[in-house]
């Protein structure tokens, strides 16, 4: 028995009765709005991060050409990591299915569909999403001029008397049209403090780090993200008297534009696990093949490893590098079996973040976490800071480098690889745009048949032909037929399961809207 299953959207159709052939072209009101509206405009509004906007149909259609462009090359929407084999949580990424709907649609021309099914426009809200904080607190207002990358650090006091664990933390930038990333750290030290007062205007400038060595960090964030919500019985420790340090990332050849970032806590009720966020791999203890060092016009690959002293549960990951950046993987080895922990096969300086797994993973005493990563310093890297290119070495300049894998972990207790940190099939969708949008499952009873459901084109594609019965959860037939095509049409299914045989094989779909 082999189970498939596969979240894709399909579109409602009227039902044609028996199987036949139809040709499907994608539309704007059929489906294309809903996979904008869910995955894109987060970022692609008035006052996001993104080039333009794609709040109406016209924006979309203006800007087609760029759309299947990104799409085609899988640069948006921006979540470097391959998904497989391990899966991560709360991922803005597009099925295979709504990427190839993406690229015929632009082939097509972009349709707008039915003008009468026009979708309405979501309202993006730049407001927070964390209700009732235990804590605010607001970057003073910061006016940006830079030509180049500049990171800002800002430091508020939390005036915590005692230890408390973070459950929930959300970074409400004031504008997001500049705020490209920010890492949130906390620190019990008074020299954030003199850096702060000696450097002019609030907050002092460093790249990399805090400048502070006592910094710990506890998250990050990056455009379209809300709340980051440490699992249930989880939470992050903040010691006594912190300061919470808040490190921004504001772009090049920005002026006279105003921030005051806003952090907001809910701290947990309770007793929780505390999460440690550390580096766990670095390039000061870990290389194999050290030092860091790239020569001009090399690409060079580095490897560290670290045996894991205890039994741990890893929850969340974020790798770091600088621009000469090419790719990052990581893996755990324990015993002869290797699991894959993170790949990023296309390395982007200006897109990091924490990943957060679906289910944590277990890290057993006495395994190996290892990481490979390659830097390109010849110009074939755009991004390269020098030109011509000159060797680099490690430190925490833009034109220097970092090799740096942060790991959220937990001490581990039995059973921690069974949680589940998000049940969801796929990224949540905009409802009020998929109106005509449907979850489809399909679960294959084979062996050998090679078969896959293509919503909303609603086809079943199979490479063996023969008769077929495509009947209901209450067997009723709902179509019959010769099955001589590579395909097979079946529009206007209504949510329910159905079950699908023919020659001697059998497929079931479970349809909910």
């Amino acid at each position: 028995m082999k189970s498939l299953a596969l979240a894709l959207a399909a579109a409602v159709l009227p039902f044609a009765g028996r199987a036949q052939s139809t040709a499907h072209t994608p539309t704007w009101t059929d489906g294309i709005a809903c996979i904008v509206y869910s995955h894109c405009t987060n970022c692609h509004n008035p006052g996001g991060i993104a080039p333009f906007s794609l709040l109406t149909y016209n924006d979309a259609f203006q800007n087609r050409q760029s759309i299947g462009a990104s799409v085609a090359a899988f640069s948006m929407p921006p979540f470097p990591p391959t998904e497989q084999p391990k899966k991560f949580a709360h991922a803005n990424t597009l099925t295979a299915h709504e990427r190839a709907e993406l690229i015929d649609w632009v082939s097509n021309f972009a349709p707008l569909g039915d003008a009468n099914a026009i979708p309405p426009i979501p309202s993006i809200s730049s407001g927070p999403g964390l209700s009732q904080p235990d804590v605010q607190r607001r970057v003073p207002n910061y006016t940006v001029n830079t030509t180049q990358d500049l990171y800002r650090v800002f430091v508020l006091p939390l005036n915590n008397l005692t230890d408390k664990y973070i459950q929930s933390i959300e970074v409400v930038p004031s504008n997001r049209s500049i705020v490209h990333h920010a890492l949130i750290f906390q620190d019990t030290s008074a020299l954030p403090l003199q850096l702060d007062a000696n450097d002019p205007g609030p907050g002092y400038t460093a790249f990399g780090g805090t400048g502070s060595s006592t910094s710990t960090l506890i998250t990050g964030y990056v455009p379209g993200q809300g709340v980051f919500e440490f699992p249930s019985g989880f939470g992050s420790k903040v010691l006594a008297n912190s300061n919470l340090l808040v490190q921004i990332h504001y772009p090049g050849y920005v002026s006279n534009q105003v921030d005051s970032t806003e952090i907001r806590i809910k701290y947990a009720n309770g007793t929780v696990r505390n999460v440690t966020t550390s580096p766990v791999l670095n390039h000061i203890q870990n290389l194999v093949n050290g030092p860091l060092v790239i020569p001009a016009n090399q690409v060079k690959t580095f490897k560290a490893v670290r045996t894991v002293p205890m039994n741990l549960t890893l929850t969340a990951l974020m790798p770091h590098m600088h621009l000469l950046g090419k790719s990052f993987k990581a893996g755990l080895v324990h015993n002869g079996d290797s699991t894959q922990l993170v790949n990023i096969p296309e390395w982007d300086f200006h897109w990091q973040g924490f990943y957060t797994y679906k289910s944590p993973i277990f890290l057993p005493q006495g395994s190996s976490v290892w990481a490979e990563v390659t830097y390109d310093n010849t110009t074939a890297n755009w991004n390269n800071p020098h030109s011509p290119p000159q060797t680099v070495t490690a430190g925490e300049g833009t034109g220097d480098e970092m090799l740096l894998l942060y790991m959220n972990l937990s001490a581990y207790f039995p059973g921690d690889t069974l949680l589940n940190f998000d049940p969801s099939l796929h990224w949540e969708h905009d409802s009020a745009s998929c109106v005509n949008y449907q979850i489809v499952t399909l679960e294959l009873n084979s062996t050998s048949a090679d078969v896959r459901w293509s919503p909303p084109e609603q086809r079943l594609y199979s490479g063996e032909r023969g008769e077929f019965v495509l009947s209901d959860a209450l067997g009723r037939v709902v179509s019959d037929g010769i099955w001589t095509e590579p395909s097979l049409y079946v529009p206007g299914l209504n949510p329910g399961v159905y079950l699908v045989r023919w020659s001697h094989r059998t497929a079931r779909f479970v349809v909910t809207h």
